[in-house]
């Protein structure tokens, strides 16, 4: 096994032990042909908030069989509190949450499938076949963006999210008014780091940002969240130019130095999308749970736009799960959370209630108050869909945002 360094990472914390039962685990697995570590764990900038990410290459023909046993390999390698898989790109995805707790990502991929573009480094862990040379043969890019392509996305999301959040005001939608403000404000984000560091712009991810901007850099873009109506719940018109103005100079500083204009003219949205299936939206409000610890990576790491821009939308997860509780096997309708009842709709209102002052604490506020109100709603629904409600994985993250800071207060 060959790790790079990670002077972040205590010798015999969590990480490293983790990564070694797996090692031990999967290499007396003769159906796993090798095994890489991948993200900041195999590039040495891993740290406490990181998560674990590893591919292994299994074969095409044993791949059904094993991942017909996953849940007994992941069992086997440390305690699990909640899982979800999904296929990517040709690969299987296995997101877990462990016992810790930790996350961690398993890409399944075939030996076939090796030579395909790489957006992140790898250590080897075990390759007795040497399948590694195959990965080193296709360079790994860090970025497949430049930044006038990055500009470009811009240029087409800003306008629209302004056109969202135009339209939630008219609608007196608080919950699809602050996702799209969170989505504004991550713009701003984006744009402030293309222009301090265009060679990050491209990355995923908070660590790639932390890199380049300081805590002190992100704070002043929440400034728009203390704009809010005081008719509470419903925002007032008012806070859409506060928003466009912190969008505003750096979108100009960025057409000065590449030549593209990122409109602020709202554009109006088109129709809302399709209903979703009762069960679907209880089956993503489970899969988010398994990805809640990121919420300690964005604040600790001073991202604060991105800790709101999670939990905008797991206000609005938590809204359509409200729905279900109250609906049952109904579709789940766009507009869902503007059509819950009285009772419910106060939760949420009260939950997001705390924008109106602003700043890293209105924020930390708010990923309190809307966890409490999810956890509610979730509950609800998985009961009333018979699904299984998660509940130590709910504890255990809950707990974990805590002690990481996330949270104001205990949620219990």
């Amino acid at each position: 096994m060959s790790l790079p360094t990670n002077p972040d990472l205590a010798p015999d914390g969590l990480h490293l032990r983790f990564v070694e039962s797996a090692h031990r685990v999967l290499s007396r697995d003769p159906r796993v042909r090798a095994l890489w570590a991948g993200g900041s764990l195999a590039d040495g900038t891993a740290d406490r908030w990181s998560d674990v990410d590893l591919r292994l290459a299994v074969a095409d023909d044993d791949r059904p069989a094993f991942m017909a046993g996953i849940e007994d390999t992941l069992q086997a390698i440390c305690p699990i509190l909640g899982w979800r898989m999904r296929s990517m790109r040709g690969d299987d995805l296995v997101v877990v949450t462990f016992e810790g707790p930790l996350r961690a990502d398993f890409v399944v991929t075939s030996p076939n499938s090796l030579d395909r573009q790489r957006y992140e480094p790898v250590a080897p862990l075990f390759d007795p076949l040497g399948l590694g040379a195959r990965l080193h043969q296709t360079p790994y890019r860090p970025s497949r963006r430049t930044p006038r392509e990055l500009l470009e996305r811009e240029a087409a999301q800003v306008p629209a999210e302004a056109g969202r959040l135009q339209r939630a005001i008219e609608r007196s939608s608080i919950v699809a008014a602050m996702q799209a403000q969170a989505n504004l404000l991550e713009s701003a984000q984006r744009l402030l780091l293309l222009l301090r560091d265009p060679n990050a712009a491209g990355l995923l991810g908070p660590k790639h940002a932390a890199d380049a901007l300081t805590a002190a850099d992100i704070e002043p873009l929440l400034a728009p969240l203390g704009v809010w109506s005081n008719n509470w719940p419903n925002p007032g018109m008012d806070s859409i130019q506060p928003t466009l103005d912190v969008v505003r100079p750096l979108a100009a500083e960025a057409e000065a130095r590449y030549g593209i204009a990122v409109p602020l003219q709202p554009v109006p949205p088109g129709a809302d999308s399709d209903a979703r299936p009762a069960r679907q939206v209880g089956e993503a409000g489970c899969f988010l749970l398994v990805h809640a610890m990121v919420g300690a990576t964005y604040y600790n790491r001073g991202m604060y736009t991105g800790l709101l821009w999670g939990y905008a939308g797991a206000a609005r997860l938590a809204a359509e799960l409200a729905y279900v509780a109250s609906r049952g096997d109904a579709p789940v309708p766009a507009d869902a959370p503007d059509r819950f009842s009285g009772s419910d709709a106060a939760v949420i209102a009260s939950a997001l209630r705390p924008l109106a002052t602003g700043g890293v604490l209105g924020v930390r506020r708010v990923a309190t108050r809307v966890a409490a109100a999810y956890s509610h709603f979730l509950e609800r629904a998985c009961a009333r869909l018979d699904m299984e409600y998660p509940a130590r994985l709910d504890l255990s993250v809950s707990d974990y945002l805590l002690r990481e800071g996330v949270f104001v207060g205990d949620l219990h």
